[in-house]
């Protein structure tokens, strides 16, 4: 999302920030903080394939219907995948699926099925946050090293 494409942030970013205000230590906010465009295109395109990306994942994990805060903690997953995925399905179904016997040592959070493509959510480190990448790329990386 470009801060020319639009003036106001997407729900789900408003959605999220009204959340931690209301969570801060001490008591919540008086008034709700809310974001900005730019702190949307920071860390997502407003594109309806995000969108709909974020909200089937929020499913798979967080349950069905699914708040516009939970869906707005998988924008930033949404944003990493819908790109590898072409042409763009008419809808996105995601599963997520057991875990394997060394993913904790492996740095691999979860594993989830996307539309019959398996991919791996990586655990995010103190100053990064994870990513959302296909198991072949992941495996591609691992006989690289």
């Amino acid at each position: 999302m470009t801060a020319t494409a639009t003036t106001r942030p997407c729900r789900f970013c408003v959605a999220n920030w009204t959340g931690m205000s209301r969570r801060i230590p001490g008591g919540p906010a008086a008034e709700p903080i809310l974001p900005t465009a730019q702190d949307c295109a920071d860390t997502h395109r407003d594109d309806p394939r995000v969108y709909a990306l974020a909200e089937a994942f929020a499913k798979a994990v967080q349950g069905r219907g699914p708040t516009d805060e939970q869906i707005s903690w998988f924008l930033e997953d949404a944003d990493d995948v819908v790109d590898t995925v072409d042409p763009a399905p008419d809808r996105w179904r995601v599963r997520k699926l057991p875990a394997s016997r060394n993913d904790g040592e492996q740095g691999i959070e979860a594993r989830l099925r996307i539309n019959d493509v398996t991919y791996v959510a990586l655990e995010g480190g103190k100053d990064c946050r994870g990513s959302v990448v296909r198991l072949s790329t992941f495996r591609s990386w691992e006989e690289a090293a």
